[in-house]
C-alpha cells in the first residue's frame, strides 16, 4: 500500500465507504469513528494526509484541525475536511488560516481521490 491516510468520521458506513475507495486506489488508511480515539494515535503514527468530518460529537473537526496544526510533525500535512454544513465566514477564515481544504458533502468520490492525489504530490 502507498501513502498513509488518517480518516475520521463519526458515521461508520461513510468511513468504510471512503476507506475502501482510497484503499482501492492504493492508499493505506487508518479509519476512526470516535474522534477521541485519535488523540493518542496522532502522537504514535505519521500520516501523509488527514481526512476529517467537521461535525462530530465530542471533538469536532475544527478542534482536530487545530490540534494537528499545533504539532510540529503535522504543521504542513495536507488536511481535508468534509461536511454537509454551510460554513460561516468565520469558519472559512479559520480553515484558511489552518491551511485546510474543504470538500462539501455530497461529493463525487473520484473527485475526492483526485484531490487526495494532488495534495500528496504537493507535500
Amino acid at each position: 500500500m502507498g501513502q498513509k491516510i488518517l480518516m475520521i468520521d463519526d458515521e461508520p458506513d461513510f468511513t468504510e465507504l471512503i476507506s475502501t475507495l482510497l484503499q482501492f486506489h492504493q492508499f493505506s488508511v487508518d479509519a476512526y469513528n470516535d474522534p477521541k480515539e485519535i488523540v493518542e494515535k496522532i502522537n504514535q503514527e505519521n500520516y501523509d494526509l488527514v481526512i476529517c468530518d467537521l461535525m462530530m460529537d465530542g471533538i469536532d473537526g475544527f478542534e482536530i484541525c487545530q490540534r494537528f496544526r499545533k504539532m510540529e510533525r503535522y504543521k504542513d500535512t495536507p488536511f481535508i475536511v468534509l461536511s454537509g454544513k454551510t460554513l460561516t465566514d468565520e469558519e472559512r477564515k479559520l480553515l484558511l488560516e489552518l491551511k485546510v481544504h474543504f470538500v462539501p458533502k455530497p461529493f463525487e468520490p473520484n473527485k475526492l481521490v483526485e484531490k487526495v492525489r494532488k495534495l500528496l504530490v504537493k507535500s
